[in-house]
């Protein structure tokens, strides 16, 4: 399909085919076992250390801070639940903001069972950390805030570094986890002037193959695995590393950060000639704050459903989403869109954009005359 019709990136991206290219030898030729002591092993285990070390120089960390995982849920699991392994640790709090993806927010419901104190940080109208109330909540007693970079749904970008700034005065003991699944390339974040302890990725956000994805240390702490075995990824996460995913993973996102960084000013303007669109169409409501970043526009056609505005999109080969993809089939609101201050019928009408790098001011002139007849007849119901 025409990439430009491609509108759910914040869902998955399509692998370059430039990476494909490069990492395949390590599918059909490359193939040993990096743990194993022959030339094949000792291969595909180069490979596995040029991507540590591309990673690492990525993040401003040594090699030994990146551990390679199968994506960002599990990256977003080791985080917390291997902060919180012991009976000492356990009696210390865990707060998340309420608008976290389900990998943190589940893992807190998790770690719950095991009598760890859970907060949720709310978040103001616009769907960003409330400082105040977070200020409120912090002691001496929190071992760990769970704070997104960017929202999935909305687009927000939160204020990382305020937050940071709130835990080194109240609650300088803290680790501070960052899931940057979305942010991840698109914005020069700097993590460790914000405070960050730890920072989960994904693979198949950047343009890098599914089930890759990394957990960053940026300071040295100590983690309980959650997977045991042999020991590979510095004993964090035990079994077979996967040489392909893992080169695959560092090439695209170095790939992905100099491409972001070439295009911010297209970027801006491609996200206001939607917002100019979706502003002509009289029924449609936007999600609107000044916290959201370029990637992601919500939009909603009140009162019909989301899934009935997706199809006729689709209908035009268009490929868009009702919210997170982790969540498809699930006739529930938003827990994102409730908590940043829509009401449930407009949650429930909520259409979710996302861009990529494919996404082209050229390419929008082909892709707003199919969104205009779909919407004139969604306009009609």
């Amino acid at each position: 399909m025409d990439p430009e019709f491609y509108l759910d990136n914040a869902a998955t991206t399509a692998l370059y085919p430039e990476v494909l290219e490069a990492c395949r030898p390590l599918l059909a030729e490359a193939f040993g076992n990096p743990s194993s002591l022959h030339p094949l092993g000792m291969a595909a285990r180069r490979q596995v250390k040029q991507a540590r070390q591309t990673m690492a120089r990525l993040f401003g960390v040594p090699p030994e801070g990146v551990t390679f995982t199968g994506g960002g849920t599990e990256s977003c699991n080791l985080a917390l639940k291997g902060a919180f392994a012991t009976p000492a640790q356990r009696s210390q709090e865990l707060l998340v903001s309420e608008i976290e993806h389900p990998a943190v927010l589940e893992s807190a419901t998790w770690l719950a069972r095991f009598d760890v104190p859970v907060r949720k940080i709310p978040v103001t109208a616009g769907g960003t950390v409330d400082l105040a109330r977070l200020e409120g909540m912090l002691h001496p007693g929190v071992r760990m805030v769970s704070v997104m970079a960017v929202n999935n749904e909305t687009g927000v970008m939160q204020p990382l570094a305020e937050i940071g700034r709130l835990l080194r005065r109240l609650a300088p003991q803290a680790l501070f986890h960052v899931d940057a699944v979305q942010a991840f390339t698109k914005w020069p974040l700097n993590f460790r002037e914000a405070g960050v302890h730890l920072v989960s990725v994904s693979g198949h956000k950047v343009h890098g193959p599914k089930g890759t994805g990394a957990l960053i240390r940026l300071r040295p702490l100590t983690l309980e695995p959650l997977i045991h075995g042999g020991g590979q990824e510095g004993g964090l996460r035990s079994g077979t590393e996967n040489p392909f995913g893992i080169a695959a993973l560092a090439m695209a996102a170095e790939r992905s950060m100099k491409l972001h960084a070439a295009q911010r000013d297209m970027r801006a303007a491609y996200h206001r000639a939607w917002l100019d669109e979706l502003a002509t169409h009289e029924r449609v409501r936007v999600f609107r704050t000044e916290a959201a970043g370029p990637f992601v526009i919500t939009f909603a056609v009140p009162p019909v459903p989301g899934e009935v505005t997706l199809h006729h999109l689709e209908q035009e080969g268009l490929c868009v989403s009702t919210g997170s993809a982790c969540h498809t089939g699930d006739a529930t609101p938003s827990h994102v869109l409730l908590a940043s201050g829509w009401a449930p019928e407009l949650a429930l009408s909520a259409v979710r954009l996302s861009f990529s790098v494919h996404n082209t001011m050229d390419g929008l002139a082909r892709v707003l005359p199919a969104f205009r007849r779909a919407m004139a007849r969604v306009a009609a119901l």
